[in-house]
């Protein structure tokens, strides 16, 4: 049977390297991914994780992937190395790829209060949690309360993690900067809205743009009727209802773009009517204080692609209003019923009595859940103290509203702000509240089931004043792997080299394999620049740690297989983390064509280093040539783009030098981090790993 050999040299992660954790990498976390280069020959891999503290050792067998992630085993304050190697078959082993050494950071969450009321009833995942005191911070536990992952001391401020697993906040880093910014759990800002916006809450499209939210201002007047008119009219306000004498502010909600260009705004001041305010909580005692009226105090945004529309909380007029995008037009006002609010009765859903809400969202099913955090409750129930509520309400033929399921806190945990509710995927609520009833505060998460029994229960100290607490399934959910098959060693021109040996067939197989616990789409662009290989493009959804095998067919034709080899080109893009773009080129050799392979002996380089390394900002990039010819020397990023073509001519045989500045083929200085080096010849590839600290 005739074969068809493929010598598939990769580059963009250095050969036969591990990936991460990179070696001298600090974690922030303790449910770690390992990953590493796919290596020839392999039936499965074999981890081995080495404790240093303790000189404990862990192995991980029959890894059928080039990624782990290991939720055990790690602990915070400590440091590790890993290694890895294939199995081929028998008692035969690769060699070891490795080590590499990193350590995890020290946990930074106080005490907490973990019970676990009924195990086999909480929805399986951790949990995700942060606020704004005593300093802006975030966490994540798991059931047992033991503290997975925190944000460095970042001062970020979770408010939101999308179906995909991204991570949306504020952070006082950098201020105001990151008042709006998406993250991974790395603590890379992946887009920050570079302008200070309020901090409430921001959604992104699938257009990659961002809803967020800033305050606007314009004078309005005092009420005549306030438990404070005499004071502001002591003050020399006429407070009579009708003169616009005081500062007033709401907020605006802007749609940026990833450059953060305001592509859209939408006022209160041009759509809602200033006669409805709150004239019965505690907004115009803030007033008085801070000389400036928090009217809307807006401060949750969804929005639906469905509908085209947006989902306004607007805390201060107890009120949720529908807003027709990009019309801005207002379709919906849901709030309390005159007078609490002065047109109320023109809205709808009166009778749901919600006030001083946080965190609306919309469900699959098309209901609705907030966390009612009830601040004049006492005034609308027939109950003397305040108490707090996790509601999910429906909205009938945009007229009628009628609550669904609704959760009621004890007094002893009302929260006056703050708060959220979560649907879980079991039909738990996970629920959050800052529990101001009691003395002292007990900020408290609960999942209760759709029949009311708690079954978790986490309780912070009063320092806590958390704003939001999410169930998440996992911890990075970027993590996918791309395999090859078949793939093994060969030997070209007495070489040794890596290779895809395929029969006569013509295929070449890739697995593209999600390893998260987000079902997550993936873009693929499987192409090389001489048509060997018939181009393949295609966005998939994987579910999530499923996979999706890509098959490539090899065209037969001799008639485009002119010259000696062509160069396959993979890449493949997890869409809502392109961060984590692997994009992988490979040289392909047709043996059929033995002439193509045997008479294309060309340069042979040894002996290559660069000096120093880390570098800044220049460094030597010293090789040997053994046999003069054409040469090609590239720089590329992390992501695998080119940045700088270091040089590209014919070389004469003995050693070489060339100089790398840090700089791209524009002459502009690049940033720190690592860069890979390319030497390429009509024979082989070589491959370096160089650093660049400023």
């Amino acid at each position: 049977m005739n074969k068809i050999i493929l010598f598939l040299a990769l580059f963009g992660i250095v050969n036969a390297e591990l990936i991460r954790p990179a070696h001298g990498q600090e974690l922030n976390y303790i449910h770690v991914v390992f990953e590493w280069e796919q290596l020839p020959d392999a039936i499965s891999y074999q981890l081995e994780l080495h404790d240093l503290s303790s000189n404990s050792f862990f192995t991980f067998d029959s890894l059928s992937t080039t990624v782990l992630l290991l939720e055990s085993n790690i602990i915070w304050e400590n440091s590790y190395q890993w290694k890895v190697r294939a199995w081929l078959g028998e008692d035969n082993y690769s060699e070891w790829m490795g080590p590499a050494t990193f350590h995890t950071k020290h946990s930074r969450l106080g005490y907490r209060y973990i019970t676990n009321h009924e195990d086999s009833l909480i929805q399986p995942g951790l949990t995700i949690f942060g606020g704004a005191s005593p300093n802006r911070h975030s966490f994540v536990i798991d059931k047992h309360g033991n503290e997975i992952w925190n944000d460095d001391g970042y001062k970020f401020k979770i408010n939101h993690v999308d179906e995909y697993g991204s991570l949306y906040g504020n952070s006082d880093h950098s201020f105001p900067e990151n008042t709006a910014c998406k993250i991974n759990y790395d603590m890379n800002i992946l887009w920050a809205s570079n302008i200070r916006v309020d901090p409430h809450d921001m959604k992104e499209t699938s257009r990659n743009t961002y809803f967020v939210m800033k305050n606007t201002y314009s004078n309005g007047p005092i009420p005549s009727d306030n438990s404070l008119t005499d004071i502001f009219q002591g003050l020399g306000f006429a407070a009579d209802d009708t003169t616009n004498e005081f500062p007033w502010y709401g907020q605006r909600i802007l749609e940026l773009s990833e450059e953060g260009d305001i592509l859209w705004e939408w006022n209160p001041f041009d759509h809602f009517q200033m006669d409805d305010f709150d004239n019965h909580g505690h907004t115009w005692l803030d007033g008085y204080i801070y000389m400036e009226y928090d009217w809307t105090h807006s401060n949750a945004l969804w929005f639906d692609e469905n509908e085209s529309a947006i989902y306004l909380s607007s805390r201060h007029l107890s009120r949720v209003t529908k807003i027709d995008y990009p019309s801005g037009e207002i379709l919906l006002n849901i709030t309390l019923p005159s007078p609490y609010i002065s047109n109320g009765d023109s809205y709808i859903g009166n009778n749901l009595l919600f006030n001083f809400q946080h965190h609306i969202v919309k469900l699959d099913n098309g209901n609705y859940t907030l966390f009612d955090n009830g601040n004049i409750s006492n005034q609308l129930f027939e109950h003397e103290q305040r108490i707090s509520r996790g509601i999910e309400f429906e909205i009938l033929e945009d007229s009628t509203c009628n609550i669904v399921w609704e959760y009621s806190l004890p007094p002893a945990l009302y929260g006056h702000a703050c708060g959220s509710m979560q649907v879980l995927e079991n039909n738990n609520r996970l629920i959050f509240t800052r529990g101001v009833g009691a003395n002292p505060d007990r900020p408290t998460i609960l999942e209760v089931t759709h029949d009311k029994q708690i079954v978790w229960e986490m309780r912070g100290t009063q320092s806590y004043g958390w704003y939001r607490a999410l169930r998440i399934p996992s911890l990075h959910p970027d993590a996918f792997s791309v395999m090859l098959s078949p793939y093994s060693k060969i030997d070209v021109n007495e070489i040794e080299m890596s290779g895809v040996i395929i029969d006569s067939t013509g295929i070449i197989k890739i697995s593209i394999k999600n390893e998260s616990e987000y079902s997550q789409p993936y873009e693929y662009t499987i192409k090389d620049k001489r048509k060997w290989i018939r181009a393949v493009h295609g966005i998939d959804t994987i579910d999530a740690l499923g996979s999706l095998e890509v098959q490539l067919n090899y065209n037969n034709s001799q008639m485009i297989r002119k010259t000696p080899y062509s160069e396959l080109q993979i890449s493949v893009t997890p869409v809502k983390h392109p961060y984590a773009k692997k994009y992988q080129e490979l040289m392909i050799f047709d043996q059929l064509n033995n002439s193509s392979i045997d008479n294309t002996r060309g340069p042979i380089v040894s002996n290559i280093d660069n000096v120093p390394n880390p570098f800044n900002p220049n460094t030597t990039l010293k090789y040997e040539l053994l046999v003069g010819g054409p040469i090609n020397i590239t720089i590329y990023d992390l992501m695998g783009r080119e940045v700088k073509t270091l040089f590209d001519g014919y070389q004469e045989a003995g050693a070489r030098a060339i100089l790398w500045d840090s700089t791209d083929d524009n002459g502009i200085l690049l940033g720190t981090g690592f860069y890979f080096y390319t030497i390429r010849t009509s024979s082989e590839l070589k491959k370096g790993k160089m650093l660049f600290l400023k």
